[in-house]
């Protein structure tokens, strides 16, 4: 599939260095050369009044000198262990860079396992820390419907621009200025997007916040509504509500219609907790460390349980038992029936990513770089793994493997979830970064970086042709 460039910034690989060969002309080359310099170096013991001699031999010995470096450099262990450009993924299941993709023995049937080739990218300017007045850094991961995919771009300026692109295609479908920082990923319901941003008062002193619901397929304005004080957790939608925590410590349930706040539910600090939304009830965070259990028709609390640390991360639900991931560095496991405590699980760091549930484990993204598989229902880690930064952002699950991606980091890694063994790589080009949560669906691999949107599809192994018998 070839590569589809859009934006402001073009990519060469003419400047990507190319390793020295030992083979071929360059061998000989070396070789010759060595021979060379041996050979002036023993005239002059017996020609010393030749100086033009003794100096070409110095000069030789000093260019095999920084050869030999150069070599060292580029064939050296750091450069073996570097793990592929995903330009040369092709490469990956023949010659040397194989066990770069996926550890020995690691296999699976899941497209995560499988080779991912850039299929478009969307280029931005490189991406400014900004920061919102409540000091976390704005985000700019993409939201994806079937089709489309929604962008919010970076810009030093309070613009609040969106852009809409062709999921298969790269191409722009249209854009949109509202104003204020996109402070939390964009939320896509049935009939329309909503889109939270922050608005700095004149002086700077304090913020409001306003939400905007947009036509999907044209990006224009259904209905905008403000409000006194910015909403600070990610947004999710559920039949006509929109349920969103804010900077002011309290949890929202808003209409979709119009953007009427139908309830709240105030806490003790800023909400920054992505929300669990059941039948009957909500579960959400706060940073007073509490996590509450709230009525989803009129917003009574029904149940807390207190932490000693914030609780960003969406919680488990699964059957009796609420799992939950704590700035404390712990994980809780709770039984729901009795209301008590049944284990808790001590990690390293904190926990700021939401948990994830596959089969009888439980998977857990740590500050302290590592990604822990617990088991559900006696807390003991099965397995953990060591990532190269912190994991602030949820795994993603198909079939028998997960995605990890970590903090800034330049790369996805595809790990078993049975064992933890790696069985797939995905790397960025060089001096990216990821900068929002990755996004997978329908064999589609969406990364937003500092320099823009990076699309990748799962290549699927091409079937033999069936011989044709001749007459």
């Amino acid at each position: 599939m070839s590569v589809v460039k859009t934006g402001p910034r073009h990519i060469s690989s003419s400047n990507i260095p190319r390793p020295i060969s030992l083979k071929g002309p360059g061998r000989s080359a070396l070789i010759g050369r060595l021979t060379a310099v041996f050979y002036c170096l023993g005239s002059t013991n017996t020609r010393r009044r030749s100086s033009r001699i003794f100096k070409a031999a110095v000069c030789g010995l000093t260019t095999l000198i920084l050869s030999v470096t150069v070599l060292a450099q580029v064939s050296g262990p750091q450069a073996q262990h570097t793990p592929p450009d995903d330009k040369d993924k092709s490469q990956t299941h023949r010659g040397r860079n194989r066990d770069l993709r996926a550890e020995s023995g690691a296999t699976s049937q899941a497209t995560l396992a499988l080779p991912f080739k850039r299929a478009w990218e969307y280029l931005t300017a490189n991406v400014v820390d900004l920061q919102t007045s409540q000091g976390h850094m704005e985000t700019f991961q993409p939201s994806l419907d079937g089709s489309r995919v929604y962008l919010p771009l970076p810009n030093p300026l309070p613009k609040g621009e969106v852009i809409c692109l062709d999921r298969r295609s790269g191409s722009l479908l249209w854009s949109t200025d509202l104003g204020g920082w996109i402070s939390v990923p964009i939320a896509v319901g049935k009939r329309a997007i909503y889109l939270v941003t922050e608005k700095p008062s004149a002086d700077q002193s304090q913020s409001g916040g306003s939400i905007s619901a947009l036509d999907p397929i044209t990006g224009l304005s259904l209905w905008v509504r403000d409000y006194t004080r910015p909403f600070t957790s990610p947004p999710a939608v559920d039949n006509d509500r929109l349920y969103v925590g804010s900077a002011d410590g309290a949890f929202y349930a808003i209409s979709t219609a119009n953007g009427d706040v139908v309830w709240k539910v105030p806490t003790g600090d800023v909400v920054r907790s992505r929300p669990l939304i059941t039948e009957t009830a909500i579960y959400f965070g706060s940073d007073d460390g509490a996590l509450r259990q709230v009525d989803k028709a009129s917003g009574a609390e029904i149940w807390k349980y207190q932490t000693a640390g914030k609780i960003t991360g969406c919680p488990v639900l699964d059957g009796r038992y609420l799992y939950l991931g704590s700035g404390d560095a712990s994980v809780y496991c709770v039984d729901m029936e009795k209301r008590k405590l049944k284990w808790r699980y001590r990690t390293g760091a904190a926990i700021e990513a939401s948990l994830v549930s596959v089969g009888d484990r439980l998977l857990v993204g740590s500050l302290d770089n590592f990604v822990y598989a617990l088991s559900k229902s006696s807390g003991n880690h099965i397995w953990k793994r060591k990532m190269e930064d912190r994991v602030t952002e949820c795994p993603l699950i198909d079939g028998d493997t997960t995605l990890i991606a970590p903090f800034r980091g330049d790369h996805v890694a595809m790990f078993l979830t049975q064992d933890g063994r790696r069985v797939n790589y995905y790397q960025l080009s060089k001096g990216d970064a990821l900068i929002g949560e990755p996004l997978f669906s329908e064999g589609t691999l969406l990364l937003r970086t500092d320099a823009g949107l990076v699309v990748a599809v799962a290549q699927h192994p091409q079937e033999p042709k069936e011989a044709v018998k001749k007459p």
